[in-house]
């Protein structure tokens, strides 16, 4: 009986350190999505400062896709040298970017100054979590 005891209590332990290694892991993995954004939002920045070819570069938010992707000048999907960023565990929402004429979902930094526009905000996030990234005038992301 004391065997048996042990062990349903043992099981019942076990089960509550699985439960939570699994939510730990979870939340590991959205707050890889969260970091990840942050250093491709600011790796375009620096490009734009360091400009090795007198380019503008930029960040395209696609929805539809959960993505993120560097570009070059001007958003266009066939371009070679874009860098695509897939967020695995998080959606992009609330996508609250000026200009409110043209393309809304570009962030586009300026050469040698790495300032943008294209100020405002926009969420990463999904039913239990969510962070909202601003980007201001001088296009430091927060």
């Amino acid at each position: 009986m004391e065997v048996m005891l042990t062990m349903g209590l043992f099981l019942l332990l076990a089960g509550v350190g699985v439960g939570a290694y699994f939510k730990y892991y979870q939340f590991s993995l959205i707050n890889i999505d969260v970091a990840k954004t942050m250093t491709h939002i600011k790796q375009a920045r620096f490009q734009a400062l360091k400009n090795p070819d007198s380019s503008d570069y930029g960040v395209h938010l696609d929805v539809p896709c959960r993505c993120l992707i560097t570009f070059r000048n001007t958003y266009n999907p066939a371009a070679l040298d874009n860098i695509k960023l897939e967020l695995r565990q998080l959606d992009i929402t609330d996508l609250n970017l000026i200009p409110n004429i043209g393309v809304t979902n570009d962030i586009i930094f300026k050469r040698q100054t790495g300032k943008t526009d294209n100020i405002g905000s926009f969420t990463v996030g999904n039913a239990v979590y969510s962070y909202t990234f601003t980007i201001n005038s001088q296009g430091v992301v927060d």
